[in-house]
């Protein structure tokens, strides 16, 4: 065991000291005083507001779909072994995993069919936009046309002048 002492309070005075070299003061913020959310708090069906449940639906709509097995990697004596279990358990593992997954397809079909009959504006505003896009698409075509055409019209309006 060491013979050296700690001091405690000279360390929290050099901790005071540093505070206020630095005008730190108790009316910043603490730990307590930032925002975050628990995975409990998720799962507990805390209010989302509008991002949060447009992130979730996308993620929800890309990885609905779970895979019955994860690639096999290292040995090759452990990977050979792996994939006999595999071939010996497939009949079981694969039906569930399909099971899952057409639930998952269901339940995610469920949550956009009743995201979009909360928000039947936002599915309107969707195909507006859809709409307006496709016109400024065209729009832009008919332009570089235009422009084709216009210096067309000019190269040979400055030969025959």
């Amino acid at each position: 065991m060491d013979n050296r002492t700690v001091n405690i309070e000279e360390i929290m005075q050099g901790i005071r000291q540093d505070i206020k070299d630095k005008g730190l003061n108790a009316d910043m913020l603490s730990f307590e005083d930032v925002p975050y959310r628990k995975a409990e708090d998720a799962v507990a069906g805390s209010a989302m507001d509008a991002e949060e449940l447009r992130n979730a639906m996308v993620y929800l709509n890309a990885h609905y779909n779970v895979q019955p097995y994860k690639p096999l990697t290292g040995n090759p004596v452990a990977v050979f072994v792996k994939k006999v279990i595999r071939k010996l358990v497939k009949f079981y593992i694969e039906p569930i995993a399909a099971d899952q997954n057409q639930f998952n397809a269901n339940v995610v079909r469920v949550l956009n069919a009743q995201t979009q009959a909360e928000h039947p504006e936002t599915a309107e505003l969707m195909k507006r936009l859809e709409v307006l896009e496709l016109n400024q698409k065209n729009l832009s075509l008919r332009l570089a046309a235009l422009q084709q055409e216009n210096a067309a019209l000019r190269s040979r309006l400055g030969k025959q002048g």
